[in-house]
């Protein structure tokens, strides 16, 4: 019997808050991305005001960024694919003991900086009359820079494999109808984690460093241990059926093959192709936030750790509100237009960012921020799961990344390259002016193309002349996936 995953909600069954909170599987894996989100929020801070102290430099902190998001270009079609290959449980737990160790390798760096043996290092510069060396010592923070980069990129691409395998793994072990739920209760596990986090961050980095990677490596534990009690209670993914390659060219030509499926499977969507295109945009204007934010705090400002996370506490606080009102709702309809209007706020929001250093005023628009985001994330992630097959999500998710993450680069390579020159709030009014004609150009077009209307279009008549939904199947545990074609691919129906 053949078995194919569901196309769209079926609109008689009403989603239940009730039902994703005793679903043992998805509560367990948000826990562990509790804690995991809580420790990445501390070692986070920590670095970028550790790197900023050390060199003051705008420049440095935009490499800081590059770091963490060149994983997300060059790691994640491959992390989509192998999300849709491989069971999404033991990639999680692969990347947590990946995330754990390159933590603890944080911890080690800076005690060896606090004992000075990465800080200076010395040469003989010849010798007195005595016969006695006349030695130099030279203090050089490259020395710990480039190991916590090296490290920092590690656990970034430990990520890159987390994040869509997350996500393809949600949409198995949550009922179509509950997505919007679900994916509203990980975002105010983010969005807690967020304010928890950065709070403990602040505190934790106005004494020490240390104990912030300290913590940050605990976490990793401690969520690695929660993600593994998933192979007891989730389920278990299909396992895909594909032909094995015979050497590393012809894996590479699968991957690659894999990889225009989701390419593919992204262009028979409008909706998620428009969502991909004017995410990258966005990502690309908002560059300069991620590049000037600890600069225009620390740098101009004069705010410390804790005035930071007590900001960012702020933007988590209006997440969770927007989280839960979203959770309450339990289904939405027209997404793209609710994402429109995001964008919309976001342009105008970053208007205010360039030109006021008032600290309330900043605090405003990291409210309204942790409002946007649970506005954009939450129906974003729910119309790929609700739309694609889930054979196929996790080239989707990864191509999505892909796609954001050279978008990001491109914006804070630029940005970087100009701050050391230009006042940030020159190049924030920059930004803005673009981000806006970019949410223009994204109405306009959407609206033109109908994307903004119904999610959930399709009805279907019966003999009495009733209206009844479309009857769509979930997706059976421990089925097999086999190739439609004699190609790697893993798009496929499920049998018996």
């Amino acid at each position: 019997m053949s078995v194919t995953v569901e196309a769209s909600q079926s609109p008689s069954k009403k989603p239940s808050i009730k039902e994703v909170f005793k679903n043992r599987a998805f509560m367990t894996l948000f826990s562990a991305q509790f804690i995991e989100n809580i420790g990445r929020a501390i070692s986070g801070l920590a670095l970028e005001f550790f790197i900023f102290e050390l060199t003051g430099s705008p420049l440095m902190m935009g490499i800081l960024a590059f770091i963490w998001l060149a994983p997300f270009v060059f790691i994640a079609p491959f992390a989509g694919v192998y999300t849709d290959r491989l069971d999404q449980r033991k990639i999680m737990l692969a990347s947590n003991i990946v995330s754990c160790i390159a933590s603890i390798g944080f911890v080690i760096i800076y005690l060896l900086y606090s004992f000075g043996y990465l800080l200076t290092y010395t040469y003989v510069d010849g010798y007195y009359d005595s016969g006695l060396p006349i030695t130099i010592v030279v203090v050089s923070v490259k020395h710990v820079i480039w190991p916590l980069m090296v490290l920092l990129f590690i656990n970034s691409t430990a990520a890159a494999f987390f994040f869509p395998a997350r996500s393809a793994y949600t949409r198995l072990i949550v009922e179509k109808k509950n997505l919007l739920v679900a994916n509203s209760i990980g975002s105010t596990v983010f969005q807690i984690a967020t304010i928890v986090g950065y709070v403990l961050a602040g505190v934790l980095a106005a004494k020490s460093y240390l104990g912030s990677f300290i913590f940050d490596a605990s976490t990793f534990l401690v969520s690695g241990i929660l993600i593994g009690l998933i192979f007891k209670v989730g389920k278990k993914p299909p396992k895909v059926v594909r032909e094995k390659s015979e050497n590393l060219r012809a894996e590479m030509k699968s991957i690659v093959k894999d990889m225009k499926i989701g390419y593919r499977t992204i262009r028979e969507y409008p909706k998620i192709s428009y969502m991909l295109v004017i995410f990258s945009a966005l990502t690309f204007a908002f560059g300069a936030i991620n590049v000037l934010f600890i600069v225009i705090l620390q740098g101009e400002m004069h705010l410390g750790q804790l005035s930071y996370g007590l900001l960012q506490a702020l933007m988590g606080a209006t997440g969770i509100i927007t989280a839960v009102i979203l959770m309450s709702i339990g289904r939405l309809n027209r997404k793209i237009m609710i994402i429109n209007f995001a964008f919309l706020i976001v342009a105008g929001s970053m208007y205010v960012f360039a030109i006021s250093r008032n600290i309330y005023v900043i605090g405003a628009v990291l409210a309204t921020y942790g409002i946007i985001s649970v506005l954009i994330n939450v129906p974003s992630s729910t119309i790929i799961q609700e739309t694609v097959p889930y054979e196929k999500q996790g080239r989707v998710f990864g191509t999505q990344q892909l796609a954001q993450g050279i978008s990001q680069l491109i914006g804070m390579a630029i940005v970087s390259s100009i701050a050391e020159f230009v006042l940030p709030m020159y190049v924030l009014l920059g930004s803005s002016v673009i981000l806006t004609l970019i949410t223009i150009f994204g109405f306009t077009f959407s609206i033109r193309k109908g994307l903004t209307g119904s999610d959930y279009p399709l009805e279907e008549s019966d003999n009495s002349g009733k209206a009844k939904p479309l009857q769509f199947n979930e997706v059976d545990e421990g089925k097999e996936i086999k190739p439609i074609s004699t190609t790697a691919s893993t798009a496929a129906t499920f049998n018996d």
